[in-house]
């Protein structure tokens, strides 16, 4: 099974629509708990092109 890619940093951008912690959409957010591991890879592959685009992910910091 892939993991999700959330961070605990669940707030969509206003701007994009994407959640600033996992770079989701809300209905990418929405899909993934009912999504076989083919979508959840294709998801996976959006995220990445997001950052490669120049959008950034927010990563709590551990204490």
């Amino acid at each position: 099974m892939v993991a999700s890619p959330c961070t605990g940093v669940c707030t969509l951008d206003t701007t994009t629509g994407y959640c600033l912690g996992c770079l989701r959409s809300r209905d990418e957010i929405a899909a993934w708990g009912s999504s076989n591991d083919d979508t959840r890879l294709d998801i996976l592959e959006r995220i990445l092109e997001r950052e490669a685009a120049g959008h950034p992910r927010v990563v709590p910091e551990n204490d």
